[in-house]
């Protein structure tokens, strides 16, 4: 068995798209299955609130 980690630098929204293509190509060489899929988006830059009055 092979474990492969793969690291894509794609716009947000594109999972799916890649996991498919990812995964049809694989399967030329045997079975393939996908384990896990982890997405991060951009955070937003947020403030911090330290205690200044209201």
């Amino acid at each position: 068995m092979l474990i492969i980690t793969i690291q894509v630098n794609a716009p947000p929204g594109q999972t799916i798209g890649i996991k498919e293509a990812l995964a049809m190509h694989l399967e030329r060489f045997g079975d393939a299955k996908v384990v896990s899929i982890t997405e991060k988006l951009p955070e937003q830059l947020q403030l911090e609130d330290f205690g200044a009055a209201r």
